[in-house]
């Protein structure tokens, strides 16, 4: 693979609409201070968790290498009936913000009017559909009134908090003007920020008073057919910052991306890394660590100086008076659980730590380290390009780089399609300087970033054959790619096998850590016997329009549980404890392993509950696509107990 590194660079130009006193914004990066870095952003929706649990899970959130906690504001959970405006408890927005800031975490306000994240409406009032049906997400009246005094009210709460970001609407393509008044209209409520944001897929025009966001997911579960999808783009390395692929449910089918020359002017910045995918009910993919990792690994490698990941934390849909989740019977292409917004992120609906956060977490910590040295890099693809994403056969690989050295991204991973090994692959980088040349495996199913050609703790270094995590002026530290010998060669033709925990060239201690390896909570197997129908189905059936073939199990667990993690087969199911349905999901058919269906009973003043099954049946097959297979009929689901706080699954 030869890289062919362009004498010169575009020069970075300070952005004139953007900024604060501590953050600067350019055409190519973001500056803290005045020195380059890449912030880490993770959604969780404050309105999604209960208010309880904030402290920890944004500590959790700070512990994976979070700086920025970014959140929807759905005004159907602050104003389900028109004019009572609720703000208590989970909805409180101000000490939402305030408890981030105290923690160290900086907020980015995604106020919308329109939000989607799955929620009903797309986050808009009942009330506000049946009277506004003609003018939504317009500058008409009576809508545009109803939005002044909806931006006034949260302006209200959030007044005075510093903000890292503001997000204008969402998905909204062709509107340039509405979203410039929408910009305005917030300046003039008192709220400002260094970052005024929009998304920019779908083929979007945006005014240049908002910079544009993208992203990019494991699967596509919108996609309204029950097929296998073709190899994901976004596993791919591409200077456009446009897969096409978000939101075809409600923009359509976009066959190409006029975002590249956005590239020019703007810093390749995303709000929507996907931590997994909220499954509908008619696609239900798996995700592992990997398949979310890699995304991160290809877009780094593809240029981006911010990575925004949707979700970072799941959460559970809030209860008026009514549920509040997206469905078909609401207007929308999807239908999705009531309650249970889990995303197989990595922090679940009820704070359980995925493989994935960990995975995550050593790619937060190289941009923690390495930010100064990374963020003024540019991304320079390969001459051997793969003809396009279906070419699965061509290494895969990008550089970022000053021209003078860089850092190395390699993916060899594609979810549902395990990739062989490449034996001594060739590189060549042609740097301003000097030619570097060195061969190198690329492991089965791998997906890493190297060092190549830079000066790192001191040591002139050609190249290093680990991942990069930590950088101080006696050590560099690295982890580990397995199957892969982690080798250092220095530019005077040194090269030293390392070894964990420590080799030493130079007096600079190389730290060597070990790859990833993800223990899950030991769980205690529970009773589960079937029992007598005795709740009704409507609320887990109604929006689905099935036919009720439910069966009900009793489960009773010791005083000490913390959590519940459900395994069962069938379409569908939901949890009730305390005279209350407190989750649902939509089954996936893994036979091998307990699914991610976790259940908090740590609030809960009785010890038993009913888990309600509705079997998966002959007619069901064909209209619900599955990674795993599903059994018709009933089976006795298995309930396991877990007595820590955090739960590891």
């Amino acid at each position: 693979m030869r890289f062919h590194i362009p004498s010169s660079f575009p020069p970075s130009v300070t952005l004139p609409h953007f900024g604060n006193e501590t953050i600067t914004v350019t055409n190519h990066m973001l500056l803290k201070n005045g020195k380059p870095y890449v912030p880490v952003m993770g959604e969780l929706h404050y309105s999604r968790v209960p208010r309880e649990n904030w402290k920890d899970e944004l500590l959790k959130m700070k512990a994976g290498g979070i700086d920025v906690v970014a959140s929807y504001v759905f005004w159907i959970h602050h104003e389900e009936e028109e004019g009572c405006f609720d703000f208590s408890g989970n909805r409180d927005i101000r000490s939402f913000i305030e408890l981030c800031l105290e923690l160290g975490l900086e907020f980015c306000l995604r106020i919308g009017p329109w939000a989607h994240g799955e929620c009903r409406n797309g986050g808009f009032p009942d009330w506000l559909c049946d009277t506004c049906a003609n003018q939504l997400r317009s500058e008409e009246e009576p809508y545009f009134g109803y939005v002044c005094r909806y931006i006034a009210a949260i302006a209200a709460q959030v007044k005075g908090l510093p903000l890292f970001g503001i997000q204008v609407e969402n998905e909204m393509t062709k509107r340039p003007d509405y979203m410039e008044k929408i910009r305005l209209l917030i300046l003039e409520n008192g709220l400002t920020a260094p970052l005024f944001t929009a998304t920019a897929w779908g083929d979007a025009t945006l005014p240049e008073t908002l910079l544009p966001m993208f992203g990019g997911y494991p699967g596509l579960p919108w996609e309204n057919h029950t097929k296998p999808i073709p190899h994901n783009v976004n596993y791919f390395f591409s200077h456009d910052p446009d897969a096409c692929d978000i939101g075809t449910d409600l923009l359509g089918d976009i066959t190409a991306s006029s975002a590249l020359p956005l590239m020019d002017k703007f810093p390749f910045l995303t709000c929507e890394l996907g931590g997994g995918n909220q499954v509908t009910y008619h696609r239900r993919p798996m995700f592992n660590a990997k398949d979310v990792e890699t995304l991160a690994v290809c877009k780094l490698g593809s240029g981006a100086n911010l990575l925004g990941y949707y979700m970072y934390h799941g959460g559970l849909n809030p209860q008026g008076k009514t549920f509040m989740q997206e469905s078909k019977a609401t207007g929308y292409p999807n239908d999705y659980p009531l309650i249970s917004y889990d995303f197989q992120a990595p922090l679940g609906d009820n704070g359980q730590v995925r493989e994935s956060y960990y995975h995550l977490k050593k790619i937060h910590e190289f941009l923690h380290n390495y930010g100064e040295i990374f963020a003024p890099t540019y991304s320079v693809l390969p001459e051997e390009m793969p003809e396009n994403h279906f070419d699965t056969d061509t290494v895969r690989c990008a550089l970022r780089t000053d021209g003078k050295g860089g850092f190395l991204f390699i993916n060899n991973h594609l979810r549902l399609n395990k990739r062989p090994a490449y034996p001594t692959v060739p590189f060549t980088f042609s740097f301003t300087d000097r030619t570097l040349s060195f061969d190198m495996d690329i492991p089965s199913d791998c997906c890493f970033f190297i060092p190549v050609g830079l000066t790192l703790a001191g040591l002139s270094i050609d190249y290093i054959t680990a991942q990069p995590v930590a950088l101080s002026d006696h050590s560099i530290t690295l982890m580990e790619v397995e199957g892969l010998t982690p080798v250092l060669s220095l530019a005077d033709g040194r090269k030293f096998t390392l070894t964990a925990p420590i080799t030493e060239i130079d007096g600079i201690q190389i730290i060597l850590e070990q790859p990833i390896k993800y223990i899950p909570t030991s769980l205690t197997a529970l009773r589960v016997a079937e029992t007598e129908n005795t709740l009704s189905a409507d609320d887990m059936l109604s929006h689905l329009n099935l036919s009720d073939r439910t069966t009900e199990y009793r489960v009773c667990w010791p005083e000490d549980t913390t959590y519940l993690v459900i395994k069962a087969k069938g379409n569908l199911a939901a949890f009730y404890a305390d005279g209350r349905m407190l989750s649902d999901f939509y089954l996936y058919g893994n036979a091998e392993t307990p699914e991610s269906w976790v259940v908090d009973v740590r609030a809960l003043p009785v010890n038993e509950g009913i888990l309600k099954i509705q079997s998966f049946a002959a007619e069901d097959e064909g209209t619900v696509y599955l990674e795993m297979p599903m059994p018709f009929g009933k089976h006795l689901p298995k309930v396991y107990a877990a007595q820590d706080d955090v739960l590891y699954i």
